[in-house]
């Protein structure tokens, strides 16, 4: 499942994780955030690479229905701080 990170989000990280576990008919299924990969891919919602990469780590540990993120358009993630990837 991808959820867009960026504006409102409709489900809860809790939710999330309780639909990933209870709801969905494929009980390895993990939950990605979509990013926008830059301030010009996005209106709203977009966090510098640091607190992106926080955010992950925190879900990571929180939730183990936690996938990993996905950055659109991979144009403007070109530019994206390797701090991503640690």
């Amino acid at each position: 499942m991808w959820l867009r990170f960026a504006n409102a989000l409709i489900l809860t990280s809790d939710n999330r994780d309780d639909w990933a576990k209870t709801v969905s008919p494929n009980k390895d299924v993990k939950v990605y955030i979509g990013a926008p990969a830059s301030h010009l891919a996005a209106t709203s919602g977009y966090v510098d690479a640091d607190t992106l990469a926080n955010y992950a780590v925190n879900m990571r540990d929180q939730f183990s229905s936690f996938g990993g993120i996905m950055l659109w358009d991979a144009s403007w993630a070109h530019g994206m701080s390797l701090a991503l990837f640690r």
